[in-house]
C-alpha cells in the first residue's frame, strides 16, 4: 500500500466565522455538485434525510480527505492551500461506501467491512483513482479507528431478545471498553475506557507493554455517553470525543472534543456544532497532526470544513450552551388506526423478518436494465444494493419511498411478478412497487395496519425524557424526516437501530450503529409505541 501526499501541515486557516460558534473559522467550503469544489448532496424528502459527504479523515502529513460518496469519489485537500482545488480521486467502481479514514498512513473504506485502498495512475499517466486491494483481515487498529464513529458489523440477533428489561436493571458501572489507537505522537496505543453515570477514565499504556503510563479523568455535570480516544498529536497531546447526554434535559446534550496535556491534565474543550439542520455524516471530527481538530459540517446547500477554536475547560464538563429545539413544521393528525398491544419480542422478531429475508431478485422483480432514473437527482430507482443482482438471491426488503408492503405481501407480489424497491424520494410514490419506507417499516413492526408517517407518530408514541431508558422495539423519531428503530446500547454505549433507508442501508432494511448524543442533537425524539407491552 502506498503513503498518501508529501504536504507541509496548516499554514492557516480562512478567516472566516462559523455562524454557531463565533471563533470557529472555516477552512473549506463546498457546494453542492459534481465540480472541482463541490460535493454530492441528496436533498431531504418529506420521510427521508439528506445525504451528504459521509467522512472526513486527517494524513499524517495533514492532508484532508473528505469521502464524496455520492460523487463516487475522495476529495483530497492540501492543507496549506486549502482554497485551491482539491485533486479527485475516484472511488472503485461500485465500492458503496460508508466511512474512510487513514490507518498508520493508508486509507482506507469501509464497505460492509474494511477496504484497503491505494492509488492508481490511469491511462493517461497523469490522473489518479483509488483501487481496492486484497489486504486480508484488518488489523484491531484499523478496526477500531472504523468502530469508533459507528463502522462495525452489528451484533448478533440472538442477542437482541435477550436485551429487553435489561435496561431498567442495568448497573450504574459498565464493563471497561478496549480501544486501539494509531496515534501520531506516541505511536500504536490501547487506551481502557471504563465509565459511570458522570465520571469516566481512560488509561493509556503503548501496545508493547502491559504497564499503563497515564490516566484521562473526565467528570461531567450530566450523563457521560460514549467516550472515544481519538489520536494524539505530534506533541503527545491526547484527544478524546466525549457525549454528555443528561437523563432528563436534552437541551443539555453535547459532543465535545476535549484536549488533554501531555501530563493528563484537561486544558482544551472543543464544542461541536451539531443541530437539526445538519446533514449526517458518518465521520464528522478529525484531529490533526499538530492537533487541529475539524469538524465535517454538512447542510442540504454544501458542506464546510471548520476548525474549531474550542474554549477553557470547567472543573466539569458541560455544553457551552442549550442545544437548539427542532421545528419539525406541521405536525401531523394523530391517525385513526387500531392499536394491537405487542410485546417487545414480537416488534423485534418482525423487524428482523424485514433485514433478514432472503429472497431471489426475478427478472421483473429487478426490472430492465440500467432501469429508470429519478427525474429529480442523478440515481436510479433501483436501490445500489440490487444492482446487477438480477437472478441472484440477496437479503433484506427493499426501501420503497412511499411505501409498506407487509412481509409477507412482499414475498407474495415478487412471486407474482411485480417490481421491487424505489429510491426516487421526490417523485410520486409508485404504489405498484414492492417495499417499505422508514415509517411504513416501523409501522409494519409495530403491528400496524395503516402506515403512520414520521410525523404522526408523536400521536401514537409517548416521548421518552431520559433517552437511556429506551428499550428495543422503542424508536428514535425525528419528525418530517427519518425513523429508526430501536435495538439495543452497544458496549461502548452507542445505540444499534433498524432502518430502512435510501443512502444508510444501500436501499434497503438494515442495522446501523450511530452515537446516541448526535442523533439527539439533530433532532431526533426518543419515543415509546403506545401499544407495547412494558
Amino acid at each position: 500500500m502506498c503513503s498518501f501526499g508529501s504536504h507541509i501541515l496548516f499554514a492557516a486557516a480562512l478567516a472566516v466565522a462559523s455562524p454557531g460558534f463565533a471563533k470557529d473559522t472555516v477552512m473549506i467550503e463546498l457546494r453542492g455538485g459534481d465540480g472541482a469544489r463541490s460535493v454530492g448532496i441528496v436533498s431531504s424528502s418529506e420521510e427521508v434525510e439528506a445525504s451528504g459527504p459521509a467522512a472526513i479523515t486527517v494524513g499524517d502529513d495533514g492532508t484532508i480527505y473528505i469521502l464524496d460518496q455520492n460523487n463516487g469519489r475522495v476529495l483530497a485537500v492540501d492543507a496549506e492551500r486549502s482554497q485551491a482545488d482539491p485533486e479527485v480521486l475516484p472511488l472503485p467502481e461500485n465500492a458503496a461506501p460508508e466511512d474512510l479514514a487513514v490507518v498508520h498512513n493508508e486509507l482506507y473504506l469501509w464497505s460492509d467491512g474494511v477496504v484497503p485502498l491505494e492509488r492508481s495512475t490511469d491511462a493517461d499517466g497523469r490522473s489518479q483513482t483509488l483501487r481496492a486491494i486484497d489486504g486480508g483481515d484488518a488489523d484491531d487498529y484499523t478496526r477500531s479507528v472504523f468502530a469508533s464513529m459507528g463502522s462495525v458489523p452489528p451484533g448478533p440477533l440472538n442477542s437482541i431478545i435477550d436485551e429487553i428489561g435489561r435496561s431498567t436493571s442495568r448497573p450504574e458501572t459498565r464493563p471497561p471498553v478496549v480501544q486501539y489507537v494509531p496515534s501520531r505522537g506516541l505511536g500504536d496505543i490501547v487506551a481502557e475506557v471504563s465509565a459511570t453515570n458522570d465520571k469516566a477514565e481512560i488509561l493509556l499504556r503503548r501496545s508493547s507493554s502491559e504497564e499503563n503510563f497515564l490516566s484521562l479523568q473526565l467528570t461531567s455535570e450530566g450523563r457521560i455517553g460514549t467516550v472515544e480516544l481519538l489520536d494524539i498529536d505530534t506533541t503527545g497531546r491526547p484527544y478524546a470525543l466525549v457525549e454528555l447526554v443528561p437523563a432528563d434535559q436534552p437541551d443539555r446534550t453535547g459532543m465535545l472534543v476535549v484536549r488533554f496535556t501531555p501530563n493528563g491534565a484537561m486544558d482544551r474543550v472543543y464544542d461541536l456544532p451539531i443541530d437539526p439542520g445538519t446533514v449526517f455524516s458518518r465521520r464528522f471530527v478529525a484531529i490533526g497532526p499538530r492537533g487541529d481538530v475539524l469538524y465535517l459540517r454538512s447542510q442540504e446547500s454544501r458542506a464546510q470544513v471548520l476548525k474549531l477554536d474550542g474554549r477553557e475547560p470547567g472543573r466539569k464538563l458541560a455544553v457551552a450552551k442549550p442545544a437548539k429545539p427542532l421545528n419539525t413544521g406541521k405536525t401531523g393528525k394523530t391517525p385513526k388506526v387500531a392499536i394491537v398491544p405487542k410485546s417487545r419480542s414480537d416488534v423485534i422478531e418482525r423487524a428482523i423478518g424485514f433485514e433478514t429475508l432472503n429472497w431471489l431478485v426475478t427478472p421483473t422483480a429487478y426490472g430492465g436494465d440500467p432501469g429508470p432514473g429519478c427525474a429529480n437527482m442523478n440515481r436510479l430507482r433501483r436501490p445500489i444494493y440490487l444492482i446487477g443482482k438480477r437472478g441472484q438471491t440477496v437479503k433484506g426488503v427493499p426501501y420503497c419511498w412511499g411505501c409498506k408492503t407487509p412481509l409477507e405481501d412482499f414475498v407474495e407480489g415478487v412471486e407474482k411478478g411485480q417490481t421491487a424497491g424505489n429510491v426516487c424520494t421526490k417523485s410520486l410514490p409508485q404504489s405498484n412497487i414492492l417495499g417499505v419506507d422508514c415509517s411504513g417499516f416501523v409501522s409494519d413492526a409495530w403491528g400496524l395496519k395503516m402506515h403512520v408517517s414520521t410525523r404522526a407518530i408523536p400521536g401514537i408514541a409517548k416521548r421518552l425524557s431520559d433517552p437511556w431508558s429506551m428499550q428495543p422495539g422503542d424508536a428514535l423519531n425525528k419528525p418530517g424526516s427519518h425513523v429508526l428503530l430501536f435495538m439495543r446500547f452497544t458496549d461502548d454505549r452507542k445505540v444499534e437501530v433498524m432502518e430502512a433507508s435510501p443512502n444508510a442501508c444501500k436501499g434497503r432494511v438494515c442495522r446501523n450503529t450511530y452515537s446516541l448524543g448526535s442523533l439527539l442533537m439533530r433532532g431526533y425524539q426518543p419515543v415509546r409505541f403506545k401499544g407495547l407491552n412494558g
